[in-house]
């Protein structure tokens, strides 16, 4: 078997965020250069790759890396092994420049084939530091990297529509005063808002065919209706209303829950 290393412009870089540190000034927020339009990439049944568009809004250059990773924000791209290829996956950006990166889909075995798999987009940058930088203002800086979700759907799981949003149950659990949330689709569930009486939820990814606690800032023993907003493929809100059941135990086991 044919084994190589992965070169990675950023090797010896910090992954974490941008700072940029100034010696005798203070720094201004970090902000990427390099940006797409969309919040999410997916493949639907039958696709087998995507066109994915990337601007560099700075005026001046960016050094871009990207790969994919099965949702650990320290992994590296030597680290990690999934279906998802970047072409190119390191390539260096003008001031204002729009490119096309394809990400291709590759066959995996271990793709589930009743509900979505979910993989996370890397998209790493670091802008350049001039020597009239380093020499008048000791600038250092460190690399950016965008994080968002990628979700690849098997045949038989077509696009998320609203009233899909509707089969999510909520059940109390008197016994523990715990709201949990059931998610019986094939979808990863984003709830972007929950809120029950005076009561709401932390922002939360529910992972397909499964059940999980919800994290309410108060006491939920009193609520009776759940008004909660989906993010739909789009990016956009879907917003639901319905009725807490009541009962000894969710329908499915609680599920890991996804990172954000």
């Amino acid at each position: 078997m044919h084994s190589s290393r992965w070169w990675s412009v950023f090797s010896n870089w910090p992954t974490y965020t941008l700072l940029i540190v100034w010696t005798g000034w203070t720094a201004p927020p970090a902000r990427a250069v390099v940006n797409t339009e969309v919040t999410r990439v997916i493949f639907n049944a039958g696709e087998s790759h995507y066109s994915l568009a990337l601007a560099n809004s700075a005026q001046h250059p960016a050094l871009v890396q990207i790969w994919t990773d099965e949702g650990d924000p320290l992994s590296q791209p030597a680290e990690t092994i999934t279906p998802i290829v970047a072409i190119p996956p390191v390539f260096k950006m003008q001031p204002t420049e729009i490119r096309t990166v394809k990400l291709q889909l590759a066959e995996k075995p271990g793709l589930a084939r009743e509900r979505e798999s979910l993989y996370w987009l890397n998209i790493y940058q670091i802008p350049p530091m001039t020597v009239q930088d380093a020499k008048t203002r000791q600038k250092l800086v460190l690399p950016l990297r965008i994080r968002m979700k990628v979700f690849i759907r098997p045949q038989g799981v077509g696009p998320l529509r609203e009233q899909d949003g509707e089969r999510l149950t909520f059940t109390f659990q008197p016994q523990e005063t715990q709201l949990y949330v059931n998610n019986p689709t094939p979808w990863y569930i984003t709830l972007a808002a929950l809120a029950c009486d005076n009561t709401s939820a932390t922002p939360l990814m529910i992972a397909p065919l499964s059940s999980q606690p919800l994290a309410l800032s108060g006491k939920a023993g009193h609520c009776r209706t759940v008004r909660y907003e989906l993010i739909n493929d789009h990016g956009n809100r879907w917003v639901y209303e319905k009725p807490i059941i009541n009962s000894g135990a969710p329908e499915n086991t609680v599920g890991r829950n996804p990172r954000r």
